[in-house]
């Protein structure tokens, strides 16, 4: 590549129109579905703004991964130090992450650093500690501090921090701690002195499709231009999301998606992008079920994926797919079982999560409800190809 063609790249049109929107450390202007967590949040540490004597308050935030217990730590810290500001408190907020941060000591000669400009050197912890304090009652300041992935510091190096007002005495501990941990780890660190220095647990559930649904929508057109990518996208996105539980993938499938039609010239997002984009975040598809499959079961497979690459759409009905099963098992001269048989090859398909299906209603009442269906983690072009090979090497040989 010389300097014309490298000067090219930078001129291509792109899909995206605000990309850092779907950065991980992005943190919205709108936090949705998180209203409950926030609501408990202000009622605790609302009184440092309402009390003179500002007291320490010590929150933590559970949940699973990509349930956005970090999003909504650092969008209320955000949004609470503006409130704070209007309040004419001096609020400040320092966000820590243990993956960075591995002890205690880390955090405090970090901020020592930064509040007092000095390495912390010849300075035990609690020396250090106190001349940060000082510094806050000097300056008639209050600090919020968040820390992340709490779980990987000692739980002695915890207390610790939970108990800087005890050590220092309420009058002179113009701090607040809200930490964040996953479920499973925090449970490994508490114990009966821990869990007393806390004000509130706050748990946080994985996100159900309607939530999913709004989130990525919000994220989408925040982060894309108009018609990039359509709402029956979304639901695929919002599925995988639910299906994993875990948003992080719908973003991280969303920007990988973008950064995609970029690199090739396209203008849109397509479904088999989607799938392409999911399974390289979150790669679950895996050849060996197919090969354990039963024969019904991979001429149902295949029906789906010939009525998905006909109807050239995210999801296909579960009757259009029947027709085309049975279109198949023509082909290859087998006996097609009816249709009940192949509603229950779809469920089977959806258990062993090679497929997803959803009963939807539709719009013609004559019509009732149906059953959508579609793939989330492969290409629905490579699993027909791979399909293909095996029912020739079954059926042909």
């Amino acid at each position: 590549m010389d300097e014309d063609e490298f000067r090219k790249q930078f001129k291509k049109k792109s899909v995206f129109k605000q990309a850092s929107s779907l950065d991980l450390s992005y943190v919205p202007e709108k936090l949705y579905c998180r209203d409950e967590a926030l609501k408990t949040l202000i009622f605790n540490y609302r009184r440092i703004l309402e009390e003179e004597e500002q007291p320490s308050i010590n929150c933590l935030i559970l949940g699973k991964g990509g349930v956005g217990k970090t999003c909504t730590a650092r969008f209320f810290g955000r949004t609470f130090r503006t409130i704070a500001i209007e309040n004419e408190v001096n609020l400040f907020i320092e966000y820590f992450n243990c993956i960075n941060f591995r002890s205690k000591s880390k955090i405090i000669r970090e901020l020592l650093a930064k509040y007092q400009h000095g390495s912390g050197r010849g300075f035990s912890d609690d020396e250090a500690l106190k001349l940060i304090l000082s510094q806050l009652i000097r300056e008639q300041g209050y600090m919020l501090l968040v820390i992340d992935e709490i779980h990987l510091l000692k739980p002695d190096d915890v207390l610790a921090l939970l108990d800087i007002a005890e050590t220092f005495g309420h009058q002179n501990a113009k701090l607040s701690l809200l930490l964040i941990s996953r479920s499973k780890d925090w449970m490994k660190i508490e114990n009966e002195r821990i869990l007393s220095r806390l004000n509130e647990k706050l748990p946080l559930k994985p996100y159900d499709f309607d939530e999913s649904m709004q989130i990525l929508k919000y994220r989408s057109d925040k982060a894309l231009k108009e018609n990039i990518i359509d709402d029956e996208l979304l639901t695929m996105v919002s599925q995988i999301v639910v299906d994993h539980k875990n948003m992080r993938h719908g973003i991280e499938i969303l920007r990988k998606s973008g950064s995609y039609c970029d690199k090739e010239g396209l203008d849109s997002i397509s479904a088999d992008i989607i799938r392409e984009a999911s399974n390289d975040v979150y790669p679950t598809f895996r050849n060996d079920i197919v090969d354990e499959l039963k024969d019904q079961e991979i001429l149902a497979l295949y029906g789906i994926v010939r009525s998905l690459i006909n109807k050239d759409e995210p999801f296909t009905l579960v009757d259009d797919a029947f027709e085309d099963y049975n279109a198949i098992c023509e082909n290859y001269s087998i006996e097609p079982h009816v249709k009940m048989s192949f509603r229950k090859y779809v469920r089977q398909l959806t258990q062993l999560k090679i497929v997803t299906s959803k009963t939807v209603r539709i719009e013609e009442a004559t019509r009732g409800r149906h059953l959508e269906i579609t793939l989330l983690d492969i290409p629905v072009t490579k699993l027909a190809e791979l399909l293909e090979d095996i029912l020739e090497s079954k059926f042909r040989s």
